[in-house]
């Protein structure tokens, strides 16, 4: 089993969620006592959230650059930046270090069209729904993603920083998430992703009736089959 380097702690919330699937997976698969092999760094989210409401990309690179250097140093066969958002700085980390790392996006893509599914709804961070780059990256692999309007971003930024970040998830709150989500398929979306880690703690796959692609639980499998000896495409 190969050692998976994780940068995580954006927000620790979800890296949590990264460990208990990773883990759970090698149990399923392995049986009996095994567990994952991991090597985890975790950065302080305040600063780095300062870093990214003021526009400051590549002082959050430095550190991403650091972090990921410090896990293969430490014997990483791979890497995993356990957040979307950062994967902006995709590019960036990966060409900082000699082992793979593993995008998000394309799992997530390849999980899309494995369900037949071309055009998604996209719900992440302001940054992720905003800007370009995930949207971009998952045309590249042949699956288009809408995003709600202004009003809704707004919501959905309130509701990860606000509350999901710090460990709170409110019924209400999933409601108005849902109803976005709705909104999004009723625009023409066929499929929603998560594209916010964090919103896996509110969203299940169960709530709506066209798939859900749980961004954390995907990468988590991909991870899982590099790791365990299954072609993985990076």
């Amino acid at each position: 089993m190969e050692l998976i380097g994780i940068i995580g702690g954006l927000s620790w919330e979800s890296t949590a969620e990264y460990l208990r699937l990773l883990n759970e997976g090698v149990r399923a698969r392995l049986g009996g006592l095994h567990s994952a092999r991991l090597r985890v760094a975790t950065v302080d989210f305040a600063p780095v959230a300062e870093m990214m409401a003021a526009g400051e990309w590549s002082r959050i690179s430095a550190v991403l650059i650091s972090e990921a250097q410090a896990l293969e140093a430490g014997g990483a066969s791979f890497v995993l930046l356990a957040t979307n958002t950062m994967h902006k700085l995709y590019d960036e980390v990966a060409a900082a270090v000699s082992v793979p790392v593993l995008h998000i996006c394309d799992v997530t893509a390849s999980a899309a069209l494995s369900a037949g599914v071309s055009r998604v709804g996209l719900l992440g961070t302001r940054y992720t729904m905003e800007q370009s780059f995930y949207r971009d990256r998952l045309a590249l692999r042949g699956v288009t993603a809408d995003v709600p309007g202004a009003a809704e971003q707004a919501v959905i930024q309130q509701i990860i920083f606000d509350e999901l970040c710090v460990g709170r998830v409110e019924a209400a709150s999933r409601d108005r998430l849902l109803d976005i989500c709705r909104s999004q398929v009723a625009g023409g979306a066929e499929g929603i992703v998560l594209g916010c880690t964090e919103l896996e703690l509110s969203v299940r796959p169960s709530d709506l009736d066209v798939p859900v692609f749980a961004t954390t639980a995907l990468h988590c499998v991909a991870a899982l089959d590099r790791a365990l000896g299954v072609a993985v495409d990076v």
